[in-house]
């Protein structure tokens, strides 16, 4: 019986496992210290130290864990490793937020696990410097520049720029330049000539240092004998583009490529329409490019040699798909312009203006978002010219050409109506006092000069009646008629006339002295002294002179409806 307990005793003891007291985080084995991360492009390193001076054993493991996923994941390059630090690369975000833990084991004993703070990976990784690859040409170099940490995922999302620096090997002088395209192409050195270039990736939000790429020196090759295609022009015509290129030698077939301006490939790619080409020109359409922004290059045949390629010229396509200018309306103020530009139908449109004075060429932009512009802090009483153009972004970009110049003239400011007013109330004062001083002026000449009065004689002919110094009376004179009645019944003495005969020399002579009655008409009136001959005289003129003889007696003048007693001469 106590065979068979202790049998069943050594059986139970062997099943179970061997744990020391230390296994669940005891005190015979501590956990790592002072881990640190340091992380260049995908690849990881974690470092760390032991309280242990002989570590024997000892050996530590490590895991991983997403901030979005609650399990821990090993890392398989740091299992059971008897170092303190290891390598690996982790198929992660860059901008996902993780943190690490690690153990020190020894047997079957482990300590318990030291975690690191969470972290983002793209904000604690370095870069590594960016990979370069040099072609030489006779009078360039073509540098193929691969960004940082080439085919992982750390920066597969990121865009860099990048700044090359060459010189010749012979000198210090070192040229900087700034590409916006890639490959590029370093044109315009001499052939036959060693140059150095080294390149640095720039990243905006990348904190730290970015290590340049090793210095590369190349050399320039012999003179080609045929010269490269020069000065690539791109017009655009309804959806064709036309190609254009200047070159010196005659008889020469051309080809043109076209490669994507983003394509960090160098792989470009035919123009079927520009291959074997007899003319300086080429047309090809907007389909064959299916991109916004690529490159076109040309190249030179003779049929036995070659040029080098062209330089690159870079395309952008919404230049050449243009809208009509746009309308533009200027209303001004005092010291601004409010601009106000309308186009047609278009979606995600971006208004941009120019303005500048009438009487100089410097131009301001303003570009924005919104059709009305308020051009503030300019000159009053200035000649402003405007112009505008629009940009839609839709499913294509479309840009329009700039509006004709539209010129308006600021308002006056405060101080200039001030002015205005000024003078004008100046000018108003100014007459006045020459109306007032011209009017004291007679004033004064009629006291101190008065005007001299002639003498009575000459007096005395001027206040004549008119009707003396007038011979003859026009036939379109206004006259009225005199009448003269004479008593014939005191005719006694003297010449003794007939009546009918006195009135006859009556009306014959007045009719020679007016010359205007050649009939006079002659009536008969009664009156209580007897019979009474009327007769009729030109108005204005003296009875006397109506009657050639004088009078004929003692007798009654009438002119006009007013009688007149007179007495004969």
């Amino acid at each position: 019986m106590l065979a068979v307990v202790g049998a069943a005793a050594v059986v139970l003891l062997a099943g179970a496992p061997w744990v020391l007291p230390s296994a669940a985080g005891g005190e015979n084995l501590k956990p790592p210290e002072n881990i640190d991360i340091y992380i260049i492009d995908d690849n990881y390193t974690l470092k760390w130290s032991s309280h242990r001076e002989s570590m024997g054993n000892v050996t530590f493991s490590a895991e991983y864990q997403v901030e979005e996923v609650a399990e821990w994941i090993k890392v398989p390059e740091c299992q059971h490793i008897p170092r303190t630090n290891c390598e690996f690369s982790l198929k992660v975000s860059a901008y996902d937020d993780i943190k690490f833990r690690l153990r020190a084991e020894e047997g079957n004993s482990t300590s318990s696990w030291k975690e690191t703070d969470p972290f983002i990976p793209v904000y604690k990784a370095h870069m590594s410097p960016p990979g370069v690859h040099l072609e030489a040409e006779d009078k360039a170099i073509l540098v193929h520049i691969s960004p940082p940490g080439q085919g992982g995922s750390m920066w597969a999302q990121e865009n860099f720029s990048y700044m090359i620096l060459i010189w010749q090997k012979s000198s210090s002088v070192k040229n900087i330049t700034k590409p916006t395209y890639y490959p590029v192409k370093i044109s315009k050195l001499l052939p036959e000539t060693t140059y150095c270039l080294e390149v640095k990736a720039i990243h905006q939000s990348q904190k730290n240092p970015i290590n340049s790429s090793a210095v590369q020196c190349i050399r320039t090759t012999v003179a080609n004998k045929l010269p490269v295609p020069e000065n690539l022009e791109v017009d655009a015509k309804g959806k064709s583009y036309v190609l254009k290129w200047d070159y010196a030698s005659p008889n020469m077939s051309f080809k043109a490529q076209w490669i994507p301006s983003r394509s960090h490939s160098d792989t470009w790619k035919p123009i079927p329409t520009c291959t074997n080409v007899w003319t300086m020109h080429c047309a090809f359409s907007r389909a064959t490019v299916h991109t916004g922004t690529f490159f076109l290059r040309v190249q030179a045949s003779d049929g036995n040699n070659t040029s080098f390629w062209s330089e690159e010229k870079y395309i952008a396509s919404q230049n050449y798909t243009l809208l009509p200018p746009p309308a533009i309306a200027v209303t001004p103020t005092r010291d601004t312009l409010l601009v106000r530009v309308s186009v047609d139908k278009c979606d995600g449109v971006t208004y941009e203006i120019i303005f500048r004075e009438n009487t100089s060429n410097t131009e301001r932009r303003m570009m924005q978002e919104h059709p009305e512009f308020t051009l503030g802090t300019l000159q009053p009483l200035t000649v402003y010219c405007v112009q505008a153009k629009v940009v839609c972004r839709g499913l294509q970009t479309k840009m329009s050409k700039f509006s004709d110049e539209l010129c308006k003239k600021t308002r006056p400011g405060h101080s200039s109506r001030i002015w205005i007013i000024i003078a004008f109330v100046g000018v108003f004062f100014s007459v006045m006092a020459l109306y007032a001083g011209r009017s004291l002026q007679k004033y004064l000449h009629y006291v101190f000069f008065p005007p001299l009065k002639p003498p009575p004689s000459i007096d005395e002919f001027f206040s004549e009646p008119p009707s003396k110094t007038l011979l003859l009376l026009t036939a379109e004179e206004h006259t009225e008629r005199c009448f003269i009645i004479e008593h014939t019944d005191t005719v006694a003495g003297g010449e003794h006339h007939a009546p009918e005969e006195d009135l006859r020399k009556y009306s014959s002579q007045t009719s020679q002295d007016s010359g205007n009655y050649s009939n006079e008409d002659e009536e008969s009136v009664g009156t209580e002294s007897g019979q009474a001959v009327l007769s009729t005289a030109p108005c204005g003129r003296p009875c006397s002179e109506a009657w050639p003889h004088g009078t004929l007696g003692d007798g009654t003048c009438f002119l006009g409806n007013e009688m007149h007693l007179q007495t004969p001469s």
